[in-house]
């Protein structure tokens, strides 16, 4: 069962049930109005004129026959017949004209002779005919010398009764119409968005990651369906990303390979005597070598990130000292760009963390910072000891990153140039690590301004291993 349906149902029952109650009361309040105020006038009348029968007749066993026509004349009513019965039940006069030879024997008789009044609804089985009958003792001296029973048809009650219900019944009807087409309404409202994210969320399942909610919905919804389409969009990025990563890998191990591969092709056909030659080959293929472990290196760090499994190793080191060794092996890249790298330091600073990969961090920073600058420029690297952290930075002079693609450069996979070399490990990793230590990386760039990356750690860090 759909959840439109569902919804339908669930509401239709809730109103049917409370309208049945709201009529049962109605019909119930209607119904007492109705009957128990016809029998209450009908048993104040009998009461009234036993009571003043009693005072005022002067009847008694002797005389109550001789009595029957004042009796009949006095306390008749026009919308019941009137009857006089005996001590024994047995009629003696009817206002109808009608006498019958057997003796009453109803409830509103017994309950007059046992009670002292009675109240008796039933059908005449003379007639079939639907009545109420009240009957009070009539007393002489404290003894019941007869019965004064008074009788009415209820059928006019019975019609006007069932008339209420017929119309109650219909606006009851006509209400939950009106409730069935209102529900129908809203629960479409409902279901709409709920319908729509279902088949979106299909097709994505089925590989269609462009699939997107259309409709303008609002409240909850609004923000839900935006929230299903920005992850439609963070999902289709990252399976950019990722056929973006496997040619990326593929680009770069292919590149090394294919000029080792050249280059032991050319030394194996090539003169063994042309030194230069040989020392120029092996060189590449030294090279293309470190180039290859530093891919696979990354690509190792990625697997242990995605496996749960990356560790680090604090213990206590001098971290101005590997900022200065740092520096130092970068200082032939540096050179080939004819760059200048200024230390602003803090003095010599102890830190307890895992020094491995504290300085995989700081190259990868500097030698982005390389990478990305132009020959002749400045690189000013600086850390500084506050209260409670150490922090670090690197600027260049280079072109900046443009600000749609600040807040994705330390995110796995990540190139904001296809063009560049590598393979968009380098920041996400510099981040894990960091994080690792409990402390934050940064990014400040602004276009064609430079760049500002660094990080920022506790000073009694003993990581999380």
């Amino acid at each position: 069962m759909g959840i439109r349906r569902r919804l339908l149902i669930q509401n239709l029952t809730l109103i049917t049930m409370t309208i049945l109650l709201f009529l049962g009361i109605v019909a119930s309040g209607i119904y007492h109005y109705y009957y128990n105020g016809t029998a209450e006038i009908l048993q104040n009348h009998a009461e009234n004129s036993a009571t003043f029968a009693k005072r005022y007749g002067h009847l008694s066993t002797y005389n109550l026959r001789e009595n029957l026509q004042d009796l009949q004349s006095n306390f008749s009513i026009d919308q019941a017949e009137t009857q006089i019965l005996s001590g024994t039940g047995i009629v003696l006069s009817s206002s109808s004209g009608f006498i019958p030879d057997e003796k009453q024997d109803y409830p509103d008789v017994k309950d007059a002779f046992s009670k002292g009044e009675g109240t008796w609804f039933g059908t005449n089985p003379a007639t079939g005919e639907r009545i109420l009958a009240v009957s009070v003792p009539l007393e002489s001296s404290d003894k019941t010398i007869g019965i004064l029973r008074f009788i009415t048809s209820v059928e006019g009650l019975d019609e006007n009764f069932q008339r209420i219900l017929i119309t109650l019944s219909a606006i009851g009807i006509g209400i939950l119409g009106i409730v069935f087409i209102v529900s129908t309404f809203f629960s479409r409202i409902i279901t709409e968005p709920v319908i729509e994210l279902t088949n979106v969320s299909n097709r994505m399942a089925e590989g269609d990651l462009e699939a997107r909610v259309n409709g303008q919905y609002k409240d909850e919804f609004h923000t839900l369906s935006q929230t299903f389409n920005n992850m439609g969009k963070e999902l289709l990025r990252t399976e950019k990303m990722k056929n973006e990563f496997i040619s990326s890998v593929s680009h770069e191990l292919r590149t090394p390979l294919t000029s080792i591969k050249g280059w032991s092709e050319t030394l194996q056909t090539g003169d063994p005597e042309n030194v230069e030659e040989t020392k120029t080959g092996l060189s590449i293929i030294t090279k293309e070598t470190d180039r290859l472990i530093d891919m696979v290196e990354e690509l190792l760090d990625f697997s242990r990130y995605q496996n749960g499994t990356f560790e680090i190793n604090p213990s206590p080191f001098y971290f101005d000292q590997l900022v200065k060794e740092v520096i130092l092996q970068l200082d032939k890249k540096r050179q080939q760009k004819e760059q200048e790298i200024i230390l602003i330091e803090d003095g010599p600073l102890k830190l307890m963390a895992d020094q491995n990969r504290i300085r995989q961090v700081l190259l990868n920073l500097i030698e982005n910072a390389i990478k990305y600058s132009g020959k002749n420029s400045t690189i000013t690297v600086r850390y500084s000891k506050e209260e409670h952290d150490l922090k670090f930075e690197v600027e260049d002079q280079g072109e900046g990153i443009e600000e749609e693609h600040l807040r994705h450069v330390s995110t796995l996979f990540y190139k904001a140039n296809e063009n560049t070399d590598g393979v968009g490990l380098g920041l996400a990793i510099c981040k894990q690590i960091i994080e690792h230590h409990d402390g934050e990386l940064f990014i400040r760039s602004k276009k064609h301004e430079g760049t500002t990356v660094g990080f920022s750690l506790p000073l009694l860090n003993s990581g999380r291993g």
